[in-house]
């Protein structure tokens, strides 16, 4: 270009050109024949340049993958994207520079730690990932967006809403226009924010391939199976809300001392006695699960302090949060095995755990699944009721290394009968809310997408009841 010319540019429009002739020669820039309404031919990149001369924002589209919208609503941020579909897609691999001390590559873009120590960075979203996602990245609960540059690309670094109170994670989104993809890192609660702005300042991206967009076929294709996906799962919303009305049957629910079979009658449980304890006195540490939850948690007498939870409605919406007392449910069990035809559909170890599932009754007084939910607030660290399910057994037999996932399993014999303790941790005022059932025997509930109501119901192994 003449000098005349040039003297009429912006500066930042020169820039732009000097970058384009660059791509060029790295040859980057690549003939597209998909374009955002259909296919045509490219322009030559001497047509662009020339363009990019009198219309600005041409040389800006002709170097950039795409151009990004941020708006804010409240809580909520949406980022939108405007795809410049002249230029080829492609498939990145990214490489951090820097890990934080004790982290180690786990694969797949994941580095763990210590305890909650973890980073990960997720599936990079390419082009044509933005364009399956309808060109939009929207992020809920937002407290505050910092904006910076990191790894030499324009950066935005989310923290959430109470974060401290609910162990949120922190977000980081780096944005390349002019390579093609967004970046999404994401550091657990307990990675402090300046290790996690060290790895995503490290960062290479490598271009590894060149990607393609959906063709009008593939696109119908992948609607066609999302709204059937979103249909089965409707159905199965459904189902589960019919078994719900149809509750649990009166002959489904066995009292104390009655036996409950599984496995086609090849095992029987049945509780023998149950009481609440205010103490843990008396039970010895090596036969808890892990009787470390239990730190901060006990009094010097071995009873247990409150702890902060919050009840959810059957939405997810939170109605209360509050202080509550903790008591053991002491259960005395036994487990008689008539055939060991179990033994070919659960490996070589039966299950002795038992769980609480909690319910309601409905109007004519039969016991349905509760909707609503009670967590402890995160900020709590508090896991003595995770999954509703015992701390404590007397009879382990798997107690050392990888073997210990298997705590609650036992072998047993043909003809056996063991007899075995289980303690759980309850809620004071919750402790008339649920019947017990063996762990993964009624897992029909939740296969409402394949099985109707009926046949969910006609599944159910059963459940005992205390009172």
């Amino acid at each position: 270009m003449n000098g005349k010319v040039e003297e009429r540019l912006p500066q930042i429009v020169e820039e732009r050109l000097q970058e384009a002739y660059e791509s060029i020669r790295r040859g980057e820039i690549k003939q597209m024949e998909k374009q955002r309404n259909g296919y045509r031919r490219w322009m030559g990149v001497a047509a662009a340049l020339a363009l990019a001369v009198s219309v600005p924002s041409a040389v800006y589209a002709a170097v950039s993958y795409f151009q990004k919208n941020a708006q804010r609503e409240a809580d909520r941020l949406i980022y939108e994207f405007d795809l410049n579909y002249e230029l080829v897609p492609g498939e990145y691999q990214v490489t951090p520079g820097y890990v934080p001390k004790g982290m180690t590559d786990q694969g797949a873009g994941k580095y763990y730690g210590e305890g909650q120590d973890w980073i990960t960075v997720m599936p990079i979203y390419t082009m044509v990932e933005l364009e399956k996602a309808n060109k939009e990245i929207a992020v809920d609960n937002i407290e505050q967006v910092e904006h910076m540059v990191l790894s030499g690309m324009e950066a935005d670094v989310i923290t959430f809403k109470e974060a401290e109170k609910y162990r949120r994670d922190t977000y980081i989104f780096l944005f390349n226009e002019r390579e093609g993809y967004v970046l999404n890192i994401v550091a657990g609660y307990t990675v402090s924010k300046e290790e996690a702005l060290k790895f995503a300042d490290s960062l290479s991206v490598a271009r590894t391939g060149d990607g393609g967009y959906e063709t009008e076929t593939d696109k119908a294709e992948r609607i066609k199976e999302e709204e059937a996906a979103r249909y089965t799962q409707q159905q199965g919303a459904d189902n589960g809300e019919i078994l719900r009305q149809m509750g649990v049957p009166a002959d489904k629910i066995l009292g104390l001392g009655e036996e409950l079979y599984t496995y086609g009658g090849a095992l029987g449980y049945k509780v023998t006695d149950y009481r609440f304890l205010e103490s843990l006195e008396g039970f010895a540490q090596e036969d808890f699960f892990e009787y470390s939850r239990f730190d901060g948690w006990l009094n010097e007498d071995k009873t247990l302090r409150p702890y902060k939870r919050q009840h959810y409605g059957k939405n997810g919406e939170l109605l209360s949060e509050d202080e509550a007392e903790q008591e053991i449910l002491r259960l005395d069990v036994e487990i008689h095995c008539y055939d060991n035809q179990w033994e070919e559909l659960t490996l070589d170890d039966a299950e002795l755990a038992l769980e609480l599932d909690y319910m309601e009754k409905t109007e004519n007084g039969a016991y349905t699944w509760a909707e609503d939910y009670y967590d402890a607030v995160p900020s709590e660290e508090y896991t003595l009721q995770m999954d509703n399910g015992p701390v404590y057994i007397n009879v382990a037999s798997h107690t050392e290394g990888e073997d210990r996932k298997d705590f609650f399993f036992r072998d047993i014999e043909k003809g056996e009968t063991i007899s075995y303790i289980l303690l759980f941790v309850v809620d004071k005022d919750r402790k008339d809310d649920f019947l017990l059932s063996v762990v993964g025997t009624n897992s029909s509930i939740w296969q409402g997408e394949y099985m109707t109501a009926e046949e969910m119901q006609n599944e159910l192994e059963g459940y005992i009841r205390l009172d």
